[in-house]
């Protein structure tokens, strides 16, 4: 980390200032140095600081969707797989037993499938799935440093505007470090405690010596700390919770509570974690999503498939429109929108990726046991489609069974969020929420049972049940739903049937839950793979340990 230190953020900061200085009215009029700009936010009019604040704050929210803008990776790969958040966060979706890739072992190979089939080693130093994840998120994080130089925590004392801003900066890289520690570190829980975590840095400054890594429990306390701290801020300047389409990335209590819940589900701070996500449901700025909006329906038919009909406006996994469970989000409008729309390329069974055999798949054992009157099991198809024209370049292959709606739209999203825009061929313009209500419900449950209230757990399970069940069928609950001989492998199950192809959830929630990675029995996976839990740590790259002597590396077995 410290090598990117030194070398991308000082190349974002020139921008940064430089974009500044175009907007701000100061003498030279091309020129502006940190000095001026931490002048002009103490003294400066109120005109000037909102334009200060627009250049340096605003642009926080892409860094919750980040990808490498700069190159710092100098892969010379065009895989997807190694350079965005979504990127990395599919990826991880592979590694796994319920997301099935393909439906044979030829497979497009830029849509994962060597990681999917494990055939290489992912988590060694020299590999590009290791090192752009180490570099991407290193870049988030001293972006955030660089923010916080200017937003200080005693100018935040004096103005709301402020608070907003350091807020944004500490959500950030809190969520950054966390990410890494989710890769770079065993599971907290299984051991990960008493093991090193990351090199902390506080500041941005080219010239700092190199950091050795703190211990776990120091590293998680500092994101913790964070998030709490941005609490706090975002409080106290009256910012509260969002929701809507035009409020998707928005940076509120919503965001900074649902970060906190994360962090504290991965260490065992259950309290903690109760705490955060009550507020967030309490606030009632949130709500279920629809049974017709969850996942693409096809309003044509089957057969003839040149009938398939899947509107993107409907799908609330398309359309924030429709997704009133969104607390961070991003739309086609958006300024940060960026790689969004690679995980749809990767997800929906429309795309180029379905086109070369790459059509995202949930497991049959998932599938089975998600119940009859579930409406989340119409998200998958039960059924065999027979060769499909692909819009998006023309080829001509079948779409299999077990097939996923979750994503999918058969048409790109028009700007306003109503309407498909009528160009089928751009599949992948679609909107993308990053952070929603149903894992709050699911953490909640989760940290409930962890900390001996079986009965709370059951409740707010209930809770998210009710609003998946079918219309017209009696409300599913704990105790009517199957599979549900123990409680805490029920909550698990609900977190896969739920959080399916989302955000790499089941590689992580395996991680912590020590579950192996076990395709025996599949029909739908193309291989079988069998691989532990206790592997999914990450060395640390061989750059980072060339550039930090400080830093010392895991022993992965």
């Amino acid at each position: 980390m410290k090598k990117i230190i030194k070398s991308v953020v000082l190349l974002a900061s020139v921008a940064m200032l430089a974009s500044c200085a175009d907007r701000l009215d100061v003498t030279p009029p091309n020129s502006i140095y940190d000095e001026q700009i931490k002048e002009l936010l103490e003294n400066g009019t109120e005109a000037q600081k909102q334009t200060i604040l627009k250049a340096i704050v605003n642009p926080m929210a892409q860094y919750f969707n980040n990808y490498d803008r700069n190159n710092v990776c100098s892969t010379g790969s065009a895989n997807v797989m190694n350079y965005s958040y979504v990127g990395i966060e599919w990826g991880r979706s592979l590694l796994g037993n319920d997301v099935a890739l393909g439906y044979d072992l030829e497979s497009y190979d830029l849509a994962g499938r060597d990681l999917y089939q494990f055939v290489v080693d992912y988590r060694i130093g020299n590999s590009n799935t290791n090192y752009c994840h180490w570099t991407t998120y290193a870049y988030s994080i001293n972006q955030a440093n660089s923010v916080l130089g200017y937003m200080t925590a005693e100018l935040a004392e004096k103005d709301a505007l402020f608070k907003d801003g350091r807020a944004r900066a500490l959500l950030i890289r809190a969520y950054s470090y966390m990410c890494m520690m989710e890769e770079y570190q065993d599971a907290y829980l299984l051991g990960g405690k008493d093991k090193l975590g990351l090199s902390i840095y506080k500041e941005y400054d080219p010239k700092q010596a190199p950091v050795a890594r703190s211990t776990s429990e120091e590293t998680w306390n500092f994101i913790k700390g964070d998030i709490k701290e941005a609490v706090t801020l975002l409080s106290n300047a009256g910012i509260g919770y969002t929701a809507g389409r035009a409020n998707a990335e928005d940076f509120d209590l919503g965001v900074a509570n649902f970060l906190l819940a994360r962090a504290s589900i991965l260490t065992g701070d259950y309290a903690t974690c109760i705490s955060a996500c009550r507020a967030i449901i309490a606030s009632n700025a949130y709500s279920f999503i629809a049974n017709d909006n969850y996942g693409g329906r096809n309003t044509g038919a089957w057969t003839p498939t040149s009938e398939i009909e899947v509107k993107p406006e409907t799908n609330a996994f398309t359309n924030i429109a429709v997704n009133p469970e969104t607390i961070l989000g991003y739309t086609v409008t958006s300024s940060f929108y960026q790689q969004a729309a690679v995980f749809f390329g990767l997800t929906s069974m429309f795309s180029s990726y379905s086109s070369s055999k790459s059509t995202a798949r949930i497991d049959d054992r998932l599938y089975n046991k998600i119940n009859a009157n579930d409406i989340r099991k119409d998200a998958f198809l039960n059924f065999e489609v027979g060769d499909y024209t692909f819009a998006v370049n023309g080829a001509v292959a079948k779409i299999p069974s077990y097939a996923s709606m979750k994503f999918s739209s058969t048409d790109a999203l028009n700007n306003d969020g109503t309407d498909g825009a009528g160009t089928p061929a751009s599949t992948t313009k679609c909107d993308y929420t990053k952070f929603r209500l149903s894992e709050v419900y699911l953490m909640l449950a989760e940290a409930q049972n962890a900390s001996g209230d079986a009965n709370g757990a059951k409740t707010t399970l209930n809770t998210l049940l009710a609003a998946r069940t079918k219309a017209g069928a009696a409300a599913l609950t704990c105790d009517n739903y199957g599979n549900n001989s123990n409680l805490a492998e029920f909550i698990q199950l609900q977190w896969r049937i739920e959080m399916w192809g989302e955000g790499g959830r089941e590689y992580y929630n395996n991680k912590r839950w020590g579950v192996n990675v076990d395709r025996s029995g599949s029909t739908v996976h193309p291989k079988i793979v069998n691989y532990p839990a206790n592997k999914m740590t990450l060395a640390i790259p061989e750059r980072e340990l060339q550039d930090n002597p400080e830093c010392v590396d895991n022993q992965i077995n």
